[in-house]
């Protein structure tokens, strides 16, 4: 995932890579979010550094960060605006609706990661998956190799439960090799307050 910095406090811009670089960006013309202190920056995805939202707010401007936030503050914000790259519209809108649900009814919420060791094998489970879930889970590719499933109404074990049936419905195909993949499964928890902190917590595990 790739990040450019556009900006003219020369210690905030060194400040700011080093935090982008610790949350797993790298530096590069062609990226994915620019951080800038100019509202006026033509770029797909822009990250305004100011303390004022101007007004009216440019439709490129996925966030607008404080630059007197403390180290911690800004890193977690960063961390964020990677979940906002990294999750499709779809899925998120999705998940943030079934989040909303769960805090407010009580009732559980179940996500899991899939990540395959490639593309090829990736489709092959996005398939045996649309043939599987309820109508009232929804899956979607993240990228190539990895995939978010969202189970609501499920508990973490029944969501492993839905993995070991996954697993076994896998081993039943005809691979040409070995499967090897890396999953993870968090349910939504009482500490949760966003979907921020559930899929932060999903991509630590």
């Amino acid at each position: 995932m790739f990040a450019k910095l556009e900006i003219s406090d020369e210690e905030l811009k060194r400040r700011l890579e080093r935090i982008v670089l610790r949350k797993g960006f790298l530096l590069n013309n062609s990226a994915d979010l620019v951080f800038s202190d100019d509202p006026k920056v033509v770029a797909e995805r822009l990250v305004l550094v100011s303390k004022r939202v101007p007004e009216p707010l440019p439709d490129n401007v996925v966030d607008v960060i404080d630059p007197d936030l403390p180290d911690q503050l800004l890193e977690r914000r960063i961390e964020m605006l990677k979940l906002y790259v990294l999750f499709p519209a779809g899925i998120l809108s999705f998940l943030e609706e079934e989040f909303e649900k769960s805090k407010r009814y009580g009732i559980p919420l179940s996500v899991v990661h899939l990540h395959l060791e490639d593309s090829r094998y990736a489709r092959i489970v996005a398939a045996e998956l649309s043939r599987m879930l309820r109508s009232t889970d929804k899956f979607d590719l993240l990228n190539d190799t990895e995939i978010l499933i969202v189970l609501p109404g499920t508990s973490k074990e029944g969501a492993e439960r839905f993995f070991k049936r996954l697993r076994r419905k896998l081993l039943r195909l005809d691979w040409t090799r070995q499967l090897l993949y890396d999953h993870a499964i968090v349910q939504v928890e009482p500490w949760m307050e966003s979907t921020e902190d559930l899929l932060l917590f999903l991509r630590s595990r």
